[in-house]
Formats: structure tokens, C-alpha cells, sequence
């Protein structure tokens, strides 16, 4: 009777439209046909496949308005221009890929101001994040001379030291000369000086004691005495030389040589200059003070600008002990850094970088038991060329500068050296120091790039370094497990190894303090960082304490390790003793081994050279930085100049490095790392 307007029963929601489907099956579509629509479709059941008889769905066309694509292209254009205003050298497809870090060591390189010839000549270019050195500017703010050295024989007979070695030069404010990058040890003395100006005024009081009182020596006559003592005397220095520096670099064929020497019948350039080679670093793993001068200048006989106009193994490998070793014990390693380079185009010019080609060409001779017994004249290229390679990267690593190829894998494809056999350690020797090599070239490579090293490509390295280290047959780790005479070989590897951690950790350090970042403002990376460096330190100087010899070869290369260590742990002294709450913990482990340290180098002092001034300067400033001059005790070595020592690595130098200067002479810097707010 009424109308129930409730009634009207609610339904549920429409389900959405099926998908509209093609009328033409795929089949008929295929074969242009007409479809009927059927399941399956009339077509399909004449050529028997019914079976492939179905639907595709249509696909929704989204047409673009023509408003939306202007919106779209108008945002992508302002974005591209200002990318291109960020990055004006760069091409945006250069950019892909790259993360933060790297995007901003871009920009840092972009925003150095250019100026024109004569801006150029009035005023310096400021680079307020340099990475280097390139500055012209000293460290008392006054502009330096154009970069020169003097590393010539005529300085006084006891190796005088040329500017990039001179121990005063960096505590009395002398110019730089020579080009050197972040991982020179300078960096973190400067850093040390600008934080404990008192360490500065010590070390530069001692270096002008030490230059008062120069050495004196007076060489012998170099044929003193009959022939058969002279004869004597040279079998000596190659004894010692096969017995304690042929194992570092075996790219001699030990057997030729001495055949070839016995018998006293060659008299080519070549052979001559590698005789007399041999003999001058012998004598100094013989103990001797004034023998190597003399066979030195029998040497230089052969080894002059004549010796590069006739190319041959014997002259390279002269060179190469020549660049390699001898000039750093004479405190001349620019004069080494050339040497080196022209011996690598030597190198070059001989094939070595090259893998022949001839086809059954064994690297080993053999007899007719098949058992191995010499090195051959292919093998003997090959310990060559990556005795060179090895030599000229262990003499780059604190100089940061570019590799100039020393090693392109697209270029070069000598293989390592083959084993003769399994106790071959020789040749074990030189392909665990190559691999490690190929490892610190990349590094070199990369400190010497205008953009700063990251935290992230730090740790690969390290972290690549320690594979390469835990890889080692035990032979080379070992104290236990080592013959004899590959004794001194695996304690420079072991120097270089936890040195080039040091230089990774450290680099960063002065990255940070650079920066002028609050330790409040570290995060767990940058901390981790810190304490690795602290630890990898520590391990260098009781790893050195615990192992060098009373050998000078041997303690030549563990005293500059032993000196390039002491720098963190002096460095964390002066950076907590600046807290006002420092960490008593990290400071009584710091001076700890720095104590550790000077004992060690009074132990060593019978077998340094009188010149070596390390020690002197890591005494110097403890005691300035700790106000303890009698505990430190006695310096190790109390007279001599103001020389510096080094092996394979750049000497000591003072005032070649980066300009520091730059942020070390702001009066933040002494609050800028590690200090509390």
C-alpha cells in the first residue's frame, strides 16, 4: 500500500571491464586472414592449431598531452643547465656514475680561478684545498725560487745533503725545491711543528749544531796494496752482495756472473759498469765507510750519457742498481728519480715490457733429467724488468707524483718470473714484491690525481693490501720458516707493506685536519681511520725492534721505517696532549713506542751511517712535545751534517712538500682536528 523506499536492495560494486581483447586471434593475425572470434577460431581448426589459437590484449594508448611535454622538457633543460654551470669542463656523460666524493673533487678542480698570462704574473693562484705542492709559496709566506736541487758528486765527500734531503730546511723556513706530493713525510712534520712550535725551535737548534760539525773523511787510494789483494777485496763485495741484496732484486743471473768475473776476460762498457756496480754496493753490505766511493768513480766511467747510445741487459741492469739503490745512500734521489726514468725507456727500447713471442722457448734450461739448472737469457729479462719496476716503485711511494706508465696493462705483458724450482725463493721473492708493486702503483696513481683520495677507496686499499699480505707462502712472512739469506728480502717486505698501510691511514689524517672537521664532527669511518693508523704504527716500530740485524743493508732500510712510524705516534701525543681531556690510554701507548723506537735506533746506531739524522729528530721532538729531555736520554747519534737517510724511498724533506703552508700558518688549524667544543 505504502512504497518501501527501502526496497531498493544495494549492490555491490560493478566489477571492472574485462580487458577488451584483439577480434583476430594471433594466428589469424599472422597469417592476414579473416577471424571469426571463436575459441578456437574456425581458422585455427582448418590448419589443425587450435592449440595456438588465442587473444592478445589490447594495450592503453596514454597519449601525452602536448602541455605536459613542454613542463617535462622545460625541467629537464633547466636542470642540464645547471649542471653544466656546476661542471663547465666536464660532459654530463662523464658524470654518470660517479659518487659524491668524487663529484666534489670535480668541483674543487673547477672552482680554482683562471686567470690570464698577466693576472698569472702578478699574483699566485690560490687553491685553498691543494693537494699538493704547486704553490709558490714557503711556509713563512715569502715567495720561493724557481724548483732546483744540487745532488752532484762535487758536494763534500760526505754526502752532503741537497735541499730535499736537508734536515734544517723545514724547521728554519727554507724554500722548497723539488716537486712532492701528499704522501711525503713532511706533511705530518709541518702538521707536528704548527701544533708544538717548541718541537720546531728544538729540531731547528740541533740542526745547526749538526751542520757546525761536519764529517770528515779521508777515502783511501783505490788500488792499495797488490793485485791479489785487490782481487780479494772485490770477491768480497760480490759475496756480500749475492748473500744480501741479490735476494731483494734477483734480476742477475748469479752463475754468469761469477763465471764471467773469474775468468777476467770481458772488457765491454756494459759488463764493466755492472762489475763496478756490484762491487760499490757490496762494499756497503760489507760494512765498509769509503769503499763504494772509490768504486763509484770507476763505475761513473761507464755509466755516462755514451752508455744510453748503445742499449744492452748489462748497461740496464748498472742503471738500475745505480737509480734503484745507490744514489738514495748518497742522499740524491732526484738524481735517482731520472736515472730510473731513463732506465725504464732503456727497458723499453730492449723489448722487456714485451712477452716474446718465439714459440718453444722454455724460461729454464734443463738436463737430461729434465731438473732445472740455470736461469736463461728470456728469464733473465724478465727478473729484470720487474727488478726495475719494483726499484722504481719502492722509490716513489712518499714522493706523490704521477707513475709516468711505469706499468699499462694494455701496453705491457711481461709475465712474472717463473720458478726454477719449488725452492726457488729468489724468484718467489721478486713475484710477491711485484704483485705488491702493482698494488702501489694504483695507489701512486691515485694520490697523484688532482681529487682527493676517499675514505671508501682508502679502505679497498688497505683491505687489498691484507689479502696481498695473508696470501704470502710462510716462507715469506715467517721469521721461522725463512733461509737465511732471504732474511733481510722479507723484512723489507714486510717494512713496505705496513709502510704504505701508514701512508693510506695518514694522508687521510691530514685530509681531515685540512678540513678543519671537530672530532665531534667525525663519523665511524673517520674514527676507524685514526685507530688503524695508531695500530698499523705501533705494529711497524715492534715489528722493526723485534727483527732488523746488526746488518748496515739491513738497517739502512729499517732505520728510515723506523723513522717514517715514529711520526704517528708523535702526532698523537701533540694532538691529545692539545684536549682538554686527552686520552690517557692512547697517550701512554704513543710514548710507549716511541720510547721502544729510540732504543731500537741506539741499538742500531754501530751500523748507520754517521749522517743518518732520524733519530736525532724523533728525539728532538719527544722531548719538546712531552717536556721530557731526560727521559728521552741521549740522542743515538751526536755528531755529524744535517743528512737524512733513506732506502728506495724519497729522503726526508724538509720544506718540499705540499703547501701546507697554506693552512698551516692559520691559527685555527691548532683547534681544528681532534679538540672538543
Amino acid at each position: 500500500m505504502f512504497h518501501n523506499f527501502n526496497s531498493h536492495k544495494k549492490t555491490s560494486p560493478s566489477p571492472p571491464a574485462p580487458a577488451r581483447l584483439n577480434k583476430s586471434c594471433s594466428e589469424c593475425t599472422r597469417r592476414k586472414v579473416k577471424c571469426d572470434g571463436g575459441h578456437p577460431c574456425s581458422s585455427c581448426t582448418y590448419y589443425k592449431v587450435s592449440h595456438l589459437c588465442s587473444y592478445r590484449q589490447r594495450n592503453k594508448r596514454n597519449a601525452v598531452s602536448r602541455s605536459t611535454l613542454d613542463e617535462v622538457s622545460e625541467r629537464l633543460k633547466s636542470r642540464t643547465e645547471i649542471i653544466e654551470r656546476l661542471f663547465p669542463e666536464t660532459p654530463v656523460d662523464e658524470l654518470i656514475g660517479k659518487n659524491r666524493d668524487e663529484l666534489l673533487g670535480i668541483l674543487r678542480i673547477n672552482s680554482v680561478p683562471k686567470a690570464t698570462a698577466g693576472e698569472l704574473g702578478g699574483r699566485p693562484i690560490e687553491e685553498p684545498e691543494a693537494a699538493d705542492d704547486s704553490a709558490q709559496i714557503s711556509e713563512n709566506g715569502e715567495a720561493t725560487a724557481d724548483r732546483q736541487w744540487d745532488e752532484s758528486r762535487h758536494q763534500p765527500p760526505m754526502l752532503q745533503a741537497g735541499d730535499d734531503i736537508n734536515a734544517i730546511n723545514l724547521a728554519t723556513d727554507h724554500h722548497r725545491r723539488s716537486y712532492l706530493g701528499v704522501t711525503s713525510i713532511s706533511a705530518i712534520l709541518r702538521a707536528v711543528f704548527r701544533l708544538c712550535p717548541s718541537a720546531k725551535q728544538r729540531v731547528a737548534e740541533q740542526a745547526k749544531r749538526w751542520s757546525e760539525t761536519p764529517i770528515q773523511t779521508q777515502p783511501g787510494p783505490f788500488l792499495s796494496g797488490d793485485l791479489s789483494t785487490h782481487l780479494l777485496k772485490e770477491q768480497r763485495c760480490i759475496d756480500f752482495y749475492f748473500e744480501h741484496v741479490h735476494p731483494i732484486v734477483p734480476m742477475l743471473d748469479e752463475e754468469d756472473f761469477r763465471a764471467s768475473h773469474s775468468l777476467g776476460q770481458r772488457r765491454d762498457p756494459g759488463w764493466l759498469g755492472l762489475l763496478n756496480m756490484v762491487i760499490t754496493i757490496g762494499s756497503i753490505a760489507s760494512g765498509s765507510d769509503t769503499l763504494h766511493e772509490q768504486y763509484y768513480e770507476q763505475a761513473r766511467i761507464f755509466l755516462d750519457l755514451d752508455s744510453f747510445g748503445a742499449g744492452n741487459l748489462e748497461s740496464l741492469q748498472a742503471l738500475c742498481l745505480l737509480g734503484g739503490l745507490y744514489l738514495h745512500y748518497r742522499n740524491a734521489p732526484n738524481m735517482a728519480y731520472a736515472v730510473l726514468g731513463a732506465a725504464h725507456r732503456v727497458a723499453i727500447a730492449l723489448g722487456l715490457h714485451r712477452e716474446s713471442r718465439r714459440r718453444n722457448t722454455n724460461a729454464i734450461e734443463t738436463q737430461g733429467d729434465a731438473t732445472p739448472t740455470k736461469v736463461n737469457r728470456l728469464e733473465t729479462r724478465r727478473r729484470t724488468w720487474w727488478s726495475l719496476f719494483c726499484l722504481d716503485t719502492w722509490a716513489s711511494m712518499t714522493l706523490g707524483r704521477p707513475t709516468c706508465g711505469r706499468w699499462e696493462a694494455t701496453t705491457m705483458d711481461t709475465l712474472l718470473p717463473s720458478l726454477l724450482n719449488e725452492g726457488d725463493h729468489m724468484a718467489m721473492s721478486l713475484c710477491a714484491s711485484a704483485q705488491f708493486c702493482l698494488t702501489c702503483n694504483r695507489i701512486q696513481n691515485r694520490f697523484a690525481q688532482f681529487n682527493r683520495l676517499t675514505i671508501s677507496e682508502a679502505v679497498a686499499f688497505d683491505q687489498e693490501l691484507q689479502a696481498w699480505w695473508a696470501s704470502l707462502p710462510l716462507v715469506l712472512r715467517s721469521p721461522a720458516n725463512s733461509p737465511s739469506r732471504l732474511i733481510i728480502a722479507r723484512e723489507f717486505m714486510r717494512n713496505r707493506y705496513l709502510n704504505i698501510r701508514l701512508i693510506l691511514m695518514r694522508s687521510l689524517i691530514l685530509y681531515l685536519a685540512h678540513s678543519r672537521i671537530q672530532k665531534a664532527q667525525l663519523g665511524t669511518e673517520e674514527l676507524n681511520i685514526i685507530d688503524t693508523c695508531r695500530i698499523v704504527a705501533s705494529e711497524a716500530i715492534d715489528s722493526i725492534a723485534l727483527y732488523w740485524t746488526p746488518n748496515r743493508i739491513h738497517v739502512w732500510n729499517s732505520a728510515w721505517y723506523l723513522f717514517q712510524a715514529c711520526m704517528v705516534p708523535l702526532l698523537s701525543i701533540v694532538i691529545e696532549s692539545s684536549r682538554s681531556e686527552p686520552n690517557t690510554e692512547s697517550l701512554t701507548s704513543a710514548r710507549a713506542s716511541l720510547i721502544k723506537a729510540l732504543e731500537t735506533f741506539s741499538e742500531m746506531k754501530p751500523w748507520m751511517r754517521a749522517s743518518d739524522r732520524g733519530p736525532d729528530i724523533v728525539a728532538a721532538i719527544y722531548e719538546a712535545i712531552t717536556g721530557e729531555a731526560e727521559g728521552a736520554g741521549r740522542t743515538p747519534s751526536q755528531d755529524g751534517d744535517s743528512n737524512f737517510f733513506g732506502w728506495y724511498d724519497e729522503q726526508l724533506t724538509f720544506g718540499t712538500e705540499l703547501d701546507w703552508g697554506s693552512f698551516l700558518v692559520d691559527e685555527d688549524f691548532q683547534g681544528a682536528l681532534f679538540t672538543t667544543q
